[in-house]
C-alpha cells in the first residue's frame, strides 16, 4: 500500500469515526419516546397534582370522606424528619377494615417509594379511593377484604422531585428485616462506577456526556447488557453518593411504619401489596412486574388475582432483580399467612430497549451528579432537572390519560377476580 493510499484510508476512517461520534451525540440528545394518542379526557388529567402538599391535602380530604362512610377506619401520619428543613413531610396511612367482620384478605395500595414518581402514584391512589372503595364493593363482594393505603412513602423526594430520600437512599433497595442487607456487596457495581458516578460539576455539553452513548455501548460490548443492567439497578450499599444506594440502615419512615402496619397485616391470612411506580418499561404501558416467587402458593395467588392480564415474571432478558424492595418487605412483617407482592410500573422511556436504557441511566446519573457536585451553569441545572422530572413524571397529556384509563381497567379486573375467588371459597 502506498503512503498516499494509506493516508486516504486513515482519513476515511477518521471521517467515519467523527460521523459515528456526531450521530451518537445527536441520537442521545434528541431521544424521545412517542406516546400513543389518547382521546381528550380532562377528568383523567384532573387527578394529577404536581405539588406534594396539594396531593397530600387531597388524599387526606378523601380519607375524611371514607372515614365517615365506613366503620372502624384507622388513619395515621408518620412524620419524616428533614435535616435541610423541608416542612410538613409525612407518610400517610388509611386503613379500612373488612366491613363484614370476617377478615380474609388485605389489599395494600402504596405510592411514592420513589419520590419523583409520587405525583402519578398519588393520582392513581386517589382514583382508587373515589371509584373502587364504594359501598357496593366493600359492602358486597369485597366485604371480607380490608384496604390499606400508604401515601408518599418518600415525601422528601416527592416534594423535591428526587427519586431518593434526603439521605440519597433508594427506598426500594432499603427495605429489610435483616441488617445483613446493608453489608452485602454488589459485585458488579465497581465495574460501572466510573461510568455512572462522575465527580465533576454536571454539564450537559461536556465531552463525557455528549459521547455517553458511545462510552456505554463500548462497555456493553465488553460485558453484555444483562450483567450491566443488573450491576447498575440491583442496589449497592458501599457508596452513599452513588446512584441506587440502598442505605446502611433501615430508613426512618420504615422503622416507624413497620410496627404500625404489622398488626394490620397479621389480622388477615392473605395480603397483597400493589406498589405504584413509573419509569421502567415501554412508554405508556402499565407493566405488571412480579419477581419469580419461591413459594408456588404466591405464584398461584398472583395468577388468580391478575387472571386475564399480562404478567411479567422477570424472566426476560431485559429484566433485573433488586435487593431490599418494599413490596416484599411488607410480607416479611407477617407472622404467618401468605403475602403477594406486586408492582405496577408505568413505562416512560422505552427502557426495555438499549437506547432507552442508556438514556434513562444518563438522565439519572446527571441528576445525581448535580446534587452532589453541583452544576456547571444554571442552564445545565434547569435542563437536567427538567429531563429528570420528565423521565418519571411525563407532562404529556396522552401519557397521563393512558395511565388513568389503564389503572381503572386493571383495578376493576383485579377486584373482580378477588371477589370471584371469595365467592368460590
Amino acid at each position: 500500500m502506498t503512503l498516499k493510499l494509506l493516508w486516504r484510508v486513515l482519513a476515511g476512517l477518521a471521517v467515519l469515526a467523527l460521523s459515528a461520534a456526531g450521530w451518537s451525540a445527536w441520537r442521545l440528545a434528541t431521544y424521545a419516546p412517542r406516546d400513543t394518542p389518547q382521546p381528550a379526557d380532562p377528568a383523567a388529567l384532573a387527578w394529577y397534582l404536581d405539588d406534594y402538599a396539594a396531593a397530600r391535602a387531597d388524599f387526606l380530604a378523601r380519607g375524611d370522606a371514607l372515614a365517615a362512610r365506613y366503620a372502624g377506619v384507622e388513619r395515621f401520619a408518620i412524620p419524616v424528619p428533614s435535616a435541610s428543613g423541608v416542612p410538613g413531610l409525612f407518610v400517610d396511612g388509611l386503613y379500612i377494615p373488612a366491613q363484614s367482620g370476617s377478615k380474609q384478605r388485605l389489599l395494600l395500595v402504596t405510592s411514592g417509594v420513589h419520590g419523583v414518581e409520587g405525583p402519578t402514584g398519588s393520582a392513581v391512589q386517589r382514583l382508587f379511593m373515589d371509584e373502587f372503595l364504594t359501598p357496593t364493593a366493600l359492602g358486597g363482594p369485597l366485604a371480607d377484604t380490608g384496604v390499606l393505603l400508604l401515601h408518599a412513602l418518600n415525601p422528601y423526594g416527592f416534594a423535591r422531585y428526587r427519586r431518593f430520600t434526603e439521605n440519597n437512599v433508594d427506598l426500594n433497595r432499603n427495605a429489610s428485616t435483616d441488617d445483613a442487607l446493608y453489608r452485602s456487596v454488589n459485585a458488579g457495581y465497581p465495574v460501572v462506577d466510573p461510568l455512572i458516578n462522575p465527580t465533576e460539576p454536571a454539564a450537559v455539553g461536556a465531552p463525557a456526556n455528549r459521547f455517553f452513548l458511545l462510552r456505554a455501548v463500548a462497555m456493553l460490548a465488553q460485558h453484555g447488557m444483562r450483567p450491566l443492567r443488573q450491576a447498575v439497578l440491583q442496589g449497592q450499599y458501599q457508596k452513599p453518593e452513588g446512584i441506587y444506594f440502598g442505605g446502611q440502615a433501615l430508613e426512618p419512615q420504615y422503622r416507624a411504619l413497620g410496627p404500625v402496619i404489622a398488626p394490620l397485616l397479621n389480622a388477615y391470612p392473605l395480603s397483597m401489596a400493589i406498589d405504584l411506580h413509573t419509569g421502567y418499561g415501554a412508554r405508556g404501558t402499565l407493566h405488571l412486574f412480579f419477581d419469580p416467587p419461591q413459594d408456588p402458593r404466591v405464584r398461584q395467588g398472583l395468577e388468580t388475582a391478575f387472571s386475564g392480564l399480562p404478567i411479567d415474571w422477570g424472566s426476560g432478558s431485559d429484566f433485573y432483580t433488586v435487593t431490599g424492595d418494599f413490596a416484599s418487605w411488607l410480607g416479611r412483617l407477617r407472622q404467618g399467612g401468605l403475602h403477594l407482592p406486586a408492582v405496577f410500573e408505568y413505562g416512560t422511556m422505552d427502557s426495555q430497549t438499549t437506547l432507552g436504557a442508556i438514556k434513562s441511566l444518563h438522565v439519572t446519573l446527571l441528576e445525581n451528579q448535580g446534587v452532589f457536585h453541583g452544576y456547571a451553569s444554571p442552564a445545565d441545572e434547569a435542563a437536567i432537572r427538567r429531563d429528570y422530572r420528565e423521565m418519571f413524571y411525563p407532562s404529556s397529556p396522552d401519557w397521563r390519560t393512558k395511565v388513568i384509563h389503564d389503572s381503572r381497567a386493571v383495578f376493576a379486573r383485579v377486584l373482580a377476580n378477588w371477589a370471584a375467588a371469595g365467592t368460590a371459597r
